[in-house]
């Protein structure tokens, strides 16, 4: 955060050169859905809606939202997934984790749906971290933009948002154990402010409640054989929201990360990421008001090392400059899947 200081930043501006958010939120929506594939290789972190059969049929196109059990709130719904026995390693993508799905898309979809529930906070944590460590050292040239004026702040937002029942899922262990997905009134996601006070959010965890929207990989080179990033990025300006999408967010916290001092000192003093964990981890659990796990802390290591590897080669090897200003998007459906395979197989 040197560079904010004593006005050296807008002296500044005009010798570094500046990654417009626009653009960039592609790459992060692909390194994000790799990032979602690499935890379920930690031990401990598979989702059980994974690990276990489905027997009933959750098909969104024809199950309807119950009550979720134990809830005190009758209102209070989800769509219910039933759970079986244990799979074997072998059968984790195969017909017999969902028998009733009525197609490979549709399993393929629920699969990446459970895959997407959870760990927002930690994901949303992990990319700005990477982009703090990435464009706001001294050792740096690179700074962010958002419509062509520099970025002033960006971190977490925390808060609700607005997700019909029909969307949400819940998960009956075999022992009937219930396991709720991911609360849609306590989620987390990604802020930027530019310096004329325009603001852009950028949600890397609503697949999970079917917001199918989704940006493809293959301008990216790199993330084959996935063919698509979910994410949702929206944008308001001074005078309120521009494009303010299909989902409406409530925000009721925010925690700066470029301004934050653990952070910040983490990337000065400690420039290897790991050394700087414990502190990490204490200022991450007090804003989460959680205690990490074992499995968790597992993740967030993982994460940490492939998006500081990966967001560092692409930057300062000038591999931005030739990704689309505007990165192409689509909504997730049987027809697109066939369109994003195909686009991966003319690279």
């Amino acid at each position: 955060k040197a560079d904010w200081k004593e006005g050296k930043h807008k002296k500044d501006c005009n010798s570094v050169e500046q990654v417009e958010i626009e653009s960039l939120y592609g790459y992060l929506a692909c390194l994000g859905h790799e990032l979602r594939i690499m935890a379920q290789g930690v031990e401990g972190s598979l989702h059980p809606g994974i690990t276990h059969r489905i027997v009933n049929n959750p098909d969104p196109k024809l199950s309807k939202p119950e009550p979720i059990p134990g809830a005190d709130d009758p209102e209070d719904q989800a769509v219910q997934i039933q759970l079986g026995s244990i799979l074997e390693s072998e059968e984790l993508d195969a017909t017999t984790w969902w028998p009733q799905a009525t197609s490979r898309y549709d399993r393929l979809r629920l699969l990446r749906r459970i895959a997407f529930d959870g760990n927002d906070f930690h994901l949303s944590w992990v990319i700005t971290f990477g982009l703090l460590w990435v464009f706001y050292t001294d050792r740096s040239k690179y700074k962010l933009k958002f419509r062509n004026s520099p970025i002033a702040d960006f971190g977490l937002a925390h808060g609700k948002v607005d997700v019909p029942s029909q969307d949400r899922l819940v998960y009956i262990l075999p022992d009937e154990t219930v396991r709720r997905g991911q609360d849609p009134a306590d989620h987390w996601w990604l802020y930027f402010r530019n310096a004329r006070g325009d603001e852009a959010i950028l949600d890397l965890g609503a697949y999970t409640w079917n917001v199918a929207t989704f940006v493809y990989t293959a301008p990216y080179k790199e993330f084959e054989p996935l063919f698509l990033g979910p994410a949702v990025f929206q944008s308001q300006d001074t005078n309120g929201p521009s494009n303010a999408g299909t989902l409406k967010y409530t925000e009721q916290e925010r925690y700066s990360v470029l301004m934050d001092k653990v952070f910040g000192d983490a990337i000065i003093e400690k420039p290897a990421a790991g050394d700087a964990m414990p502190q990490l981890f204490d200022r991450l659990e007090v804003i989460l008001q959680h205690t990490f796990d074992e499995p968790e802390k597992k993740i967030v290591q993982l994460w940490i090392e492939r998006v500081f590897l990966k967001l560092t080669y692409v930057i300062f090897e000038g591999d931005w400059k030739k990704w689309p200003a505007t990165p192409p998007t689509d909504v997730d459906s049987e027809e697109t899947a066939k369109k994003g395979q195909e686009s991966l197989d003319k690279e």
